[in-house]
């Protein structure tokens, strides 16, 4: 065993990173400039630290973790939310309000995203609420923040820009209506007790998150986001991540570029049609010579 490879399995206890996702590279770079931060003299010094340290391990953890994400990444999701919110809306009668999950929100440019897709698609403040959850506080903080530079505006159509931000000198605030609709907290996916007792979303976004896990951690995280979502809700994930959920029981809602899944309802087993069995030939009883009258037998089928 590499004397690296227990900074990996720290890793994959505590977030689920499988090193094989992201490279050992990354995991190495990130123990190195951690250990140099935190004055240890080598690795084995610094290893003792961490186990002894709840700041440190969140650290180690925030070093590896590079949030890259933008306002309306892949937008057809976005359009998509604005149509399905409407039509889900309808179904409930208006009798609540709809519940979208942002996990993991990384540093708040996705759940912003949905409320400003919600509100531009005609939706109510009161008529929807979005909660953003991520493993790293430091990104849940700057989310909170609602201060964006130029990086977390890409692609060609920035209108909403114009409608939901108010340019300041660092950047460009988020409007406080927007803000109003999101509630941010930090919170990690292989929690077993993540967001128990509260009711299933209607729509919930964990894109790009399902690969950097192996299979088993997949499977066990796919598991908690079922929970969260309604048994009548959507699930959008990332463009990689499609047939590992189709595998898993979902299926596509059929909107090209959405990359939204549902529930997939196994039909019931047709009855197996048994084959009409062929009727054996009656064989006829053999005549016995008139002098002599045989017992009367029945003919065998």
């Amino acid at each position: 065993m590499s004397s690296d490879q227990r900074f990996f399995d720290f890793l994959k206890e505590r977030i689920g990173l499988d090193v094989t996702s992201v490279g050992p590279a990354i995991i190495e770079r990130a123990v190195r400039q951690r250990t140099t931060l935190s004055q240890a003299a080598h690795s084995d010094e610094y290893w003792q630290l961490l186990q002894g340290s709840r700041d440190e391990q969140q650290a180690l953890i925030e070093a590896v973790i590079v949030p890259e994400t933008w306002f309306f990444r892949y937008p057809e999701s976005f359009a998509t939310l604005g149509k399905l919110a409407r039509k889900r809306l309808d179904q409930l009668n208006n009798m609540r309000a709809l519940r979208i999950l942002s996990l993991p929100c990384s540093t708040g440019e996705e759940p912003y995203s949905i409320a400003m897709a919600l509100l531009d698609a005609g939706l109510k403040p009161h008529q929807f609420k979005v909660d953003g959850m991520d493993v790293s506080p430091l990104s849940v903080d700057k989310a909170r923040r609602g201060l964006y530079g130029k990086n977390s505006f890409r692609g060609q159509d920035l209108g909403f820009r114009e409608r939901h931000f108010t340019a300041e000198q660092d950047g460009h605030r988020v409007s406080e209506a927007v803000r109003e609709q999101v509630r941010l907290q930090a919170g990690n996916v292989l929690d077993p007790t993540l967001l128990a007792g509260e009711p299933p979303f209607d729509f919930v976004f964990c894109r790009n998150l399902l690969i950097y896990f192996d299979q088993p951690t997949q499977k066990q995280v796919f598991e908690v986001l079922k929970r969260l979502t309604h048994v009548d809700g959507v699930l959008f994930i990332g463009p990689a991540e499609g047939s590992l959920l189709g595998r898993l029981g979902m299926r596509s809602i059929g909107i090209p570029q959405s990359f939204a899944f549902s529930r997939h309802a196994e039909p019931m087993p047709e009855p197996v049609a048994l084959p009409t069995p062929t009727p054996l030939p009656v064989r006829q009883p053999l005549r016995s010579p008139p002098p002599v009258s045989p017992p009367v037998r029945p003919r065998p089928f």
